[in-house]
């Protein structure tokens, strides 16, 4: 069934057959290829969220950065497009199989075997991504496509979704889900609570790090059948995540070896340092884990389950009181549902507090109420510290020294004031820099993160100005100049005209002009050759030649 509202083709060339599923921020529907053939998934931007032009870019930015990304289990951007301001989509390979979160919902957790062959070819996925200069950051079980054969093996894995994705070291948080910066709304924290890491959560920077913690976390319910800290409401699983120790995968699931405990917990840790150092160290220690298990996991990365499915188990209990109608299950839809974490008091507070407080322990009476106070508490120093040699006490104290805390990826306001907190003050002239991020987004600071600046020195913070360069693009394939232009920040309107010059699919013009400066999510007009126009033929003779006729001389008068 398809929507009265589109259109017979999709940019001229994808004919929708059905509509798959819709998220947060757009439809996705069914589509044949009519250039090249084959099956392709179209997602349509919601229309009342295509209200500007940054908003469009925003989305053009997740087939942007996949087109960076060349791997067999990374979802692979076919097209995207302005259909002259009418609708914004891209299009991509219809990837088989279904989401890891549908298949243990239907089937159960999975044996270990099957469990490891699927995040092997994540890891894989996240190897790519992570050398093309971003960070997934939504790696869930609603976000993992599994396609078996009729006996269980494991033959193709994909990761989708890179709607969230970004450059290491920047914070999630944001005012919407497409990350465009335009919203008015409070700022809240775009993720999957289910999954995000502690430093996710708390708004700090994302790296590599928040990416190995959700593939432990994706393990643990391949193995498990539910998220590592499933609990009664949303807030009560951001403190698990922030405070609580990683849960033991063998406590909930018979027969995984203890190789695979180790892996997990690790995975999990709360502090980035103290987890894997990267996708392609956890795969080696992955297969490590397979091979020395006594239990004969690595037997076959892909075996098929065992004969009596499991029950399916819910991601989430009843809640004791569901607030806003959410749960942390996994998200239906062909698009993924970001959660994104705003002003309920309780998450709001919690968030602010931890990012007060990044290094808090765990508390494990948490997870052991019976724990008495005096056993949970931590041990402290004694209050008896020695004195200060006399000569010292005399002495004035300098200004203290401070970590200049990183302040990149979020809004300017919201950086003062982290500053500030910190006892830096930032300097009055600020610098500004044209490209892909939001406008008022901090793109640098001098001193940079990390280093050890004097409380109270100056702090220069570069911002964006929301600007950037419209790339030069005549002459090249259809394909490169989308890709140049919607990385660029651009939304893309196509047309096309005859030319002896350039060849058929190729650029002719680009309006604005090449090199001009123009706000991020203008439209930008791509004028594509169709070839040389045809020449009209001219009329065949007749073979009848009209003779000439001669004007008779008069005859002078007499």
């Amino acid at each position: 069934m398809t929507d009265p509202q589109l259109p017979d083709l999709i940019g001229g060339r994808f004919r929708i057959r059905s509509l798959l599923g819709s998220g947060a921020t757009a439809s996705v529907y069914e589509a044949l290829d009519t250039v090249e053939g084959g099956v392709v998934a179209v997602k349509v931007l919601h229309p009342h969220l295509d209200v500007t032009p940054t908003v469009r870019a925003a989305f053009f930015r997740e087939a942007s950065i996949a087109r960076s990304i060349s791997h067999p289990s990374v979802a692979r951007v076919v097209a995207m497009g302005d259909d002259g301001g009418l609708r914004v989509w891209t299009a991509w390979m219809f990837a088989p199989g279904v989401t890891l979160a549908e298949l243990v919902r239907t089937r159960g957790p999975l044996p270990p075997a099957a469990a490891l062959a699927v995040v092997d070819r994540v890891l894989g996925a996240l190897e790519a991504v992570h050398a093309a200069g971003y960070v997934h950051r939504d790696v869930s079980a609603s976000n993992v496509l599994v396609q078996r054969e009729a006996g269980g093996d494991v033959t193709a894995v994909t990761l989708i979704d890179l709607g969230v994705a970004d450059r290491p070291g920047r914070s999630a948080r944001a005012g919407d889900v497409l990350l465009s910066g335009v919203t008015a709304a409070a700022e809240g924290i775009v993720g999957n609570p289910a999954y995000a890491s502690p430093e996710h959560l708390r708004g700090d920077a994302v790296g590599v790090a928040g990416d190995i913690y959700q593939v432990g976390a994706l393990l643990y319910l391949a193995l498990v059948g539910e998220p590592p800290f499933v609990r009664a409401s949303i807030d009560e699983t951001v403190r698990a995540h922030l405070m609580a120790l990683p849960p033991t995968v063998s406590v909930r699931a018979r027969g995984v070896p203890v190789e695979l405990d180790r892996f997990v917990v690790r995975a999990l840790m709360k502090e980035p340092g103290d987890r894997f150092a990267s996708a392609p160290a956890m795969r080696s220690a992955l297969s490590a884990a397979a091979l020395s298990s006594p239990r004969g996991v690595a037997a076959s990365m892909a075996v098929a389950p065992s004969g009596v499915p499991a029950p399916a188990t819910r991601l989430l209990p009843s809640p004791v009181a569901r607030s806003a109608a959410e749960t942390v299950g996994p998200r239906s839809g062909a698009s993924s549902l970001m959660w994104i974490l705003l002003s309920t008091a309780a998450v709001l507070v919690g968030i602010l507090v931890f990012a007060l407080v990044p290094r808090a322990a765990p508390v494990e009476a948490q997870e052991r109420p019976h724990a008495s106070s005096t056993a949970a508490a931590s041990p402290s120093v004694s209050s008896a510290s020695p004195s200060p040699p006399a000569a010292r006490a005399a002495e004035t104290p300098g200004p203290r020294s401070v970590t200049v805390p990183t302040v990149v990826g979020r809004q300017e306001e919201d950086a003062r004031a982290l500053l500030a907190a910190a006892g830096l003050r930032v300097a009055e002239k600020t610098g500004s820099s044209d490209g892909t991020d939001a406008v008022g987004t901090v793109t640098a600071t001098d001193p940079a993160p990390g280093e050890v600046s004097a409380s109270g020195d100056p702090i220069t913070l570069v911002v964006a100005s929301g600007f950037n360069t419209v790339p030069d693009v005549r002459g090249a394939t259809a394909d490169r100049a989308q890709y140049s232009v919607a990385s660029a920040g651009f939304a893309i309107v196509l047309r096309h005209a005859t030319s002896s010059i350039v060849p058929a699919g190729g650029v002719i013009d680009v309006d604005p002009a090449a090199g001009s400066r123009s706000p991020l999510g203008t439209p930008v007009t791509l004028t594509l050759s169709t070839g040389a126009a045809t020449p009209t033929p001219l009329p065949s003779p007749t073979g009848t030649t009209r003779a000439p006729t001669s004007t008779p001389t008069p005859e002078p008068s007499s």
